[in-house]
């Protein structure tokens, strides 16, 4: 192993060395922060748990009162003037009048008008054998006086008063206006409608926080009951109802699974770092050691770090370039070792 190999290895060794070391003060500050994280929801757990346990029973009683109170009180609606709108009524009626008496010569008249017309509506007989116009008109006659002697003779007229009529305004007054409910009795068959309370039952005995079981890990094969908490690829789960496997489960501090570093080409790497909850991080970075690259060719791109050889000498490279060594104007490169003396001088 000649010098110039002792020297990319103690370059390689304090590259990684100094990565090793960021990493590992990395992993601490993580570390750290998830155990505050852990303590301050564990002294959050504590709290809720006291507030439940303190927790006073509901009164049913009171609410119930609480509910009838805040219900508004009926009002009864503005009732007309029934005394006013009878007397108006009453008032309304035509006074009666004495009756007539209808005697026959009045009703002759008219008769004898209605019997003219229905007997020329009559068809003009055809000449007939037994035909007797002197028959005929003795049976209209007869007729027309059977129909006067059905007609009843009329009586008085009777004058009506306020207490004949009062039933009947009585009976369409309580037809238009409804009758109002009795609000107490509704009130009292809606309270006796509600069913009982049931007497309340003890619940589960309150855990201090600072004492819940924390598992090192979850088996996977195994069911564990709702509020189990569980350590997982580095973070802390808890389970909110009854698992199956991994089902049920929620992470509630999201840790860190694994750290995976994969070597790429000849100085890069890859550090990809898992979540608890199956999230990734990848951040990817460059080591700028010294690799040799033979001589310098046209054309191609070299990168921090690399050497090259171009007129007998040697050069190192600062920045991604694609410069000639040594001409006017190139960047990027750095005379590392300048060529040396060929032997041929004149002396």
């Amino acid at each position: 192993m000649n010098e110039r190999e002792l020297s990319l290895i103690k370059v390689l060794g304090e590259e990684f060395g100094q990565v090793l070391a960021e990493m590992r003060d990395s992993f601490s500050k993580n570390l750290q922060a998830q155990r505050e994280e852990y303590e301050e929801k564990l002294t959050r757990l504590a709290k809720q748990v006291e507030e439940i346990s303190n927790a006073p029973d509901p009164d049913i009683e009171s609410m119930v009162k609480a509910a009838i109170a805040h219900l508004p009180a009926p009002t009864a609606p503005e009732l007309p003037d029934i005394t006013a709108m009878v007397s108006d009524a009453v008032a309304a009626i035509p006074a009666p009048r004495d009756g007539k008496s209808v005697t026959v010569d009045d009703v002759t008249p008219v008769l004898q008008e209605l019997v003219s017309k229905a007997v020329a509506e009559i068809p003009v007989p055809k000449d007939g054998k037994d035909f007797d116009p002197a028959t005929l008109k003795q049976a209209v006659e007869l007729a027309v006086s059977d129909a006067v002697a059905a007609i009843p003779a009329p009586q008085d007229g009777k004058s009506v008063t306020v207490d004949d009529v009062q039933p009947m305004i009585q009976e369409l007054v309580s037809s238009a206006i409804p009758e109002f409910p009795d609000v107490k009795s509704l009130v009292r068959e809606a309270v006796a409608l509600l069913p009982p309370p049931e007497p309340g039952r003890d619940g589960e005995d309150g855990r201090d926080a600072l004492s819940l079981e924390i598992l090192p890990f979850i088996d996977e094969g195994k069911s564990y009951p709702r509020g189990s908490y569980a350590t997982h690829n580095g973070g802390l789960w808890r389970a909110y109802e009854k698992t199956h496997g991994m089902r049920g489960w929620e992470c509630l501090v999201d840790g860190v699974a694994g750290i995976d570093i994969q070597h790429s080409e000849q100085r890069s790497f890859t550090l990809t770092v898992n979540r608890t909850s199956g999230a990734s991080e990848t951040k990817s970075f460059d080591v700028p050691v010294m690799i040799y690259q033979g001589v310098y060719k046209s054309g191609q791109e070299y990168l921090p770090g690399d050497t090259v050889t171009w007129g007998g000498s040697l050069w190192h490279c600062d920045e991604k370039t694609q410069d000639k060594p040594g001409e006017n104007g190139s960047k990027g490169w750095t005379l590392a070792a300048k060529r040396g003396r060929d032997g041929r001088d004149k002396t």
